[in-house]
Order: structure tokens, then sequence, then C-alpha cells
């Protein structure tokens, strides 16, 4: 959508006005000279207003009222790469965990407007917790052990979680924000 705009802004600048040159081929030194007598700079020749407009094409103007209204009734914020997955591991093994996801990661086909994130933090000894977020919201968490079997399971574990999760967004997010949970404030 921003991309459309952007064209058909930049097409309306194009076409909007252009810029003629005076008729008469001044020299651009000659356009201002020097009045010795006073001091200052006296204009020579040159009308004030050289710029020139066209009529606004008629299509342009049905297109750019269609997108002003098409930008009006969509209120959702929509995130321009969606389905980004970002790497915040910390050690081998998180980095492990973070490709294996990354190489068996498969979105649901009704999932939009998302990013994924994979947080790492140091636990004890040679462990570490691994916690997934979809748009800063913790959807899963678990103890990453430092054995390979241990972590191509946890990884099938997190990706049937996260797709399980992205499948069902949207009925999620009508029930925490449905009328049951908007009390009235009073109670």
């Amino acid at each position: 959508m921003y991309l459309l705009t952007s064209i058909l802004l930049s097409i309306l600048l194009t076409n909007l006005s252009t810029i003629q040159r005076d008729s008469l081929a001044i020299n651009p030194i000659e356009r201002s000279k020097p009045d010795h007598s006073v001091g200052q700079f006296v204009s020579t020749g040159i009308p004030k207003d050289s710029i020139k407009t066209k009529q606004f094409p008629v299509d342009l103007k049905l297109i750019m009222q269609k997108v002003i209204q098409k930008q009006d009734k969509t209120t959702d914020v929509e995130i321009e790469i969606d389905g980004l997955l970002v790497n915040d591991t910390k050690t081998k093994n998180g980095n492990d965990f973070y490709g294996m996801f990354y190489d068996r990661w498969e979105a649901p086909k009704t999932a939009k407007n998302y990013s994924i994130t994979v947080y790492e933090k140091p636990y004890q000894l040679t462990s570490s917790i691994i916690t997934i977020s979809i748009n800063d919201e913790i959807v899963y968490q678990s103890i990453l052990q430092p054995r390979q079997d241990l972590i191509e399971s946890q990884t099938q574990e997190a990706i049937a979680v996260i797709q399980n999760y992205l499948a069902n967004f949207e009925e999620i997010m009508k029930q925490m924000n449905g009328e049951d949970l908007g009390g009235s404030g009073i109670f």
C-alpha cells in the first residue's frame, strides 16, 4: 500500500508542474547586474513566476481518491516484512536450535502480520532458556540442554506450538478482546 502511494505521489509531482525557462535565452551572468552607483544588485528581464502548471489528470485524481478511501477503511496495523524470523541466541546450542528451527519452519497459509523472535538466556552451567515470541508475546519457553537429540526434539515441539498458535491467532485475539473479558470497571 505504501509503495503504491509513493509511486502515485512521484507521478503526481512529475505531472503537476513543469519548469519552463523564459523564452528569451538570457545569459545567467546577465540576470542580475550590479548597480555600481548604489552598490545593490538590480534584476533584469526575468519574470517573477517562471513555473507554469498543467491541469491535473482526472485519472490520477480518481486513483488518489480510491487510495485515500482505502487507507481510511483499514485500521489494522500491517507489518511490512511479514513472517520475519529474528535470531537473538548467544551460545552454540542456541544457534543450533535456531538453525534447525529456521530450516524446518513453514508458516501456516492463514498466518499474516507476525514476526517471530528466538531469544536465549544462559542458565545453569551448560544449559540455557530458549524463549520464542510472536509480536513480542511469549508463546514457547523451554530449557535447552546441550545434547543434539534433545535440541532436535525441542525444535519440533516449538514448531508445532508456534504453527498452532499462528493458525488460531485470529480466534485467540477475538477471545482476548471479547465482551466477557471487557468488564465495566466497577468490579
